[in-house]
């Protein structure tokens, strides 16, 4: 019997009790779809209107779930909790070994600090996590701007965020 859903059901709820249950009946936590090459790590942080449990998050990279896992998209766990502007995640994972993978480029051009920039909430704790952590923010893509130039034109963007990204002087 395949215990899929309710593992994925468990896990968002941080119901860790009924986790450990379905591990120990054999549902595979280490399970990764066919088609988008997610892990458990990716799931958690897919939707945009609820945060899954810390909890959760830590009992997945203590299970040894790969914090640097990419998925079809080029996405890592990372750019997901950035997405989903979970700053305890993103300090999970990053704290697990995800800052070397900080820089890392997805499929749309986006890594975890252009990742933050996209669409609102624009937030201070996201962006300087992500700074304090290695993110360049004068990184960029061929023919692309950088987070730096791109604060400079984006509407709404908090002064307070336009001045800690200036902080991170550029080490060209």
């Amino acid at each position: 019997m395949s215990y899929e859903y309710e593992l994925f059901d468990a896990v968002l709820d941080g119901d860790m009790s009924e986790v450990r249950i379905l591990v120990d009946k054999g549902a595979d936590i280490h399970e990764v779809t066919e088609s988008e090459q997610w892990t458990y790590l990716h799931h958690v942080f897919m939707s945009l209107t609820e945060q899954t449990p810390s909890e959760s998050i830590q009992y997945l990279i203590d299970q040894g779930l790969d914090v640097n896992a990419i998925d079809s998209y080029g996405n890592t766990p990372l750019i997901y909790a950035v997405r989903q502007r979970n700053t305890e995640g993103m300090r999970l994972l990053l704290e697990s070994g995800a800052d070397r993978m900080i820089g890392h480029w997805n499929g749309d051009g986006m890594n975890a600090l252009k990742m933050a920039l996209k669409g609102k909430p624009y937030l201070y704790d996201v962006v300087k996590l992500l700074l304090d952590f290695g993110a360049d923010p004068d990184a960029k893509r061929e023919g692309g701007r950088s987070v730096r130039e791109g604060v400079a034109i984006i509407a709404g963007v908090d002064p307070k965020i336009k001045e800690l990204i200036e902080q991170y002087a550029s080490e060209d």
